[in-house]
C-alpha cells in the first residue's frame, strides 16, 4: 500500500502536469489563430508584395526581365526572315548583321 507522502507527491505531479497542459493549450491556440490569419488570401498577397518590394535585387530582377522580354521579341518577331512583311525582313537582316559584328568585335577584344 502506498504511503500518504507518495499520494501527496502523485497529486502534486498531476496538478503540475494539468497546469502545463493548460499553458501548452493556450500557446497552441495562439499559434493556430496566427496561422489561420496569415493564410487568408489578402494577407498572403500583402506579405508576398511586401517581400517582393523589400527584395534587395528588385531592380536587377526587373532589368533582367525586361531584357529577356526584349530578346524574345527580337528573336521571335524581328529576326524572322521568312516574314511576309518586307520591312520586318529587312530589319531582321540588319539586326543579324549588327549582332554578328558586335559579337565578332567583342571576341576579338578578349
Amino acid at each position: 500500500m502506498k504511503t500518504i507522502d507518495e499520494q501527496i507527491e502523485l497529486k502534486e505531479k498531476i496538478a503540475f502536469l494539468k497546469g502545463k497542459q493548460a499553458d501548452d493549450f493556450v500557446i497552441l491556440k495562439q499559434q493556430y489563430d496566427a496561422t489561420v490569419t496569415s493564410f487568408k488570401p489578402l494577407n498572403l498577397i500583402k506579405s508576398a508584395t511586401q517581400d517582393f518590394i523589400s527584395s534587395p535585387d528588385l531592380k536587377s530582377n526587373l532589368i533582367n526581365g525586361a531584357i529577356g522580354l526584349g530578346t524574345t521579341y527580337l528573336t521571335k518577331n524581328l529576326l524572322n526572315e521568312n516574314s511576309i512583311n518586307p520591312i520586318k525582313r529587312v530589319l531582321g537582316k540588319i539586326l543579324k548583321f549588327a549582332l554578328k559584328n558586335s559579337i565578332g568585335r567583342k571576341s576579338k577584344k578578349i
